[in-house]
């Protein structure tokens, strides 16, 4: 058994090092660097600095990428699962027609379940009584999708984004100001990430016995058996070979922190994944059930985004106004605020001894102190004092001399300098109604590019 296992290693190990050795992995990691470079464009538009350096973000999530191929792989070994006859020359058109309606449709979960869905009418309703339609050949193969491999496919893939969630999801959060629908300004954390995934598949074809040439598997294996029909004589031969995915997780923390929101999010998708991935086992052993999984598939996903959703935003703001201080969203590491013992979630109420009545108000008293500020709140039910240095922080760079302010609410151009002299020293506070600067909060659901075309056509 450990030279079964040794040969598998080599194996895997081997046809890895042939992905990352194929101009498309260096292509979705350069779509993953432009990703981060977006972010970081609205971090500098918004703070007038780069809070998450993007060249430390693409090497994570690429050794993160890179590890999580490694284990979907020794998974889908396991399983015996082939990329032949799933049904990938449907899934992509698919999944492409759902991107019209909304970019967070692009997902196995939905395409995979429609196509599943399809092949199952195809079968039993529309193949008994009209034969000619399913020969055609755009048709055809549709009939031979193997729905427990595609469903394991989708659970799977899931599984393992649960996984890189919970590790880095909620790492290089970006903090944002959002004016809700109807509602004030309140604070949010951006939750995006993005992983290239290097995969081993295994591809099934129909050989002569005597032409079977590779490691021998257990009679057990695989677990989910082509639907591959052979000729006299003949057995399967599987093939490892070099694929590659990209994963994706976009979320907001409006009522949580970003890690308890990636956590939670984590948690959710990994049940989905793991009943998923029941079902298509349970599909293989008992066709009837085929049903269940082909529908849970795109309604769980949903459910699971609902759910998290209609969680968040049922709290209260984490990050908003207050009439007791001005809360601080975050505290940049290695920054001034950070050295001087200042922490995320702090609720300061006085700076150099004088009151502090909003964001913009605490960050305007900080800047018109001298080099060393006393700052004064509350942090988890005991009162502090800590004492900022402001002067390393001006050694390193001079930023423009302060706007006007006096009592009234600063205009945009004002408060975005105040928010990028206070990012200087490591100050990211919660935002109070006052603030002229946010982003507006959108909903997820759809239509969004066709509701594009109709306004282009004139439409309302």
């Amino acid at each position: 058994m450990s030279a079964l296992f040794l040969e598998l290693g080599k194996i895997l190990v081997s046809t890895l090092i042939r992905v990352l050795q194929i101009p498309i992995f260096w292509l979705v990691v350069l779509f993953v660097f432009l990703q981060y470079r977006r972010v970081a464009g609205m971090e500098q538009k918004f703070f007038g600095r780069v809070i998450n350096p993007v060249g430390k973000q693409v090497a994570v999530s690429t050794g993160l990428g890179i590890l999580a191929g490694l284990l979907a792989s020794m998974v889908m070994l396991l399983l015996g699962l082939s990329l032949s006859q799933i049904g990938l020359l449907y899934i992509w058109p698919v999944a492409l027609l759902l991107l019209l309606i909304h970019p967070r449709f692009l997902c196995f979960s939905y395409a995979g379940g429609i196509v599943a869905l399809l092949a199952l009418a195809l079968r039993h309703l529309v193949e008994p009584f009209f034969p000619l339609f399913t020969g055609h050949k755009l048709v055809a193969p549709l009939l031979e999708v193997h729905i427990p491999a595609l469903l394991a496919l989708v659970g799977l893939l899931h599984l393992i984004e649960s996984l890189l969630i919970y590790l880095s999801g909620h790492r290089g959060s970006t903090p944002l100001y959002f004016k809700r629908p109807g509602r004030e300004v309140v604070g949010a954390f951006s939750l995006q990430k993005f992983w290239p995934i290097p995969l081993v598949a295994l591809l099934a074809t129909a050989v002569l016995e005597s032409e079977i040439q590779g490691v021998s598997m257990p009679d057990w294996w695989p677990l989910l058996k082509p639907t591959l029909e052979l000729g006299p004589g003949e057995s399967l031969q599987f093939m490892a070979l070099p694929v590659l995915a990209a994963l994706g997780y976009s979320d907001m923390a409006f009522s949580s922190s970003p890690r308890q929101k990636s956590a939670g999010t984590a948690a959710y998708l990994s049940i989905y994944s793991i009943v998923l991935i029941g079902l298509a086992l349970a599909a293989e052993l008992y066709p009837w059930s085929t049903l269940a999984g082909v529908l849970f598939a795109p309604l769980g996903h949903e459910a699971v985004i609902h759910h998290g959703n209609r969680q968040e935003r049922s709290r209260e703001s984490l990050y908003r106004a207050t009439t007791d201080g001005v809360p601080l969203m975050m505290v940049l590491p290695g920054s001034a605020a950070a050295r001087a013992g200042l922490q995320s979630g702090d609720l300061v109420r006085r700076v150099n001894g004088a009151a502090v009545s909003s964001d913009l108000d605490f960050l305007w008293k900080v800047d018109q102190s001298y080099f060393m500020v006393l700052i004064e709140g509350v942090r988890e039910g005991s009162g502090f004092s800590q004492v900022l240095n402001k002067r390393r922080s001006a050694e390193k760079e001079q930023p423009p001399a302060p706007p006007s302010w006096s009592g009234s609410p600063p205009a945009a151009g004002a408060a975005a300098s105040l928010w990028h002299r206070g990012a200087a020293l490591g100050l990211i506070p919660a935002p109070s109604r006052q603030t002229p600067i946010y982003a507006r909060e959108r909903s997820a659901a759809g239509f969004s590019l066709l509701r594009w075309f109709k306004r282009r056509g004139g439409g309302s």
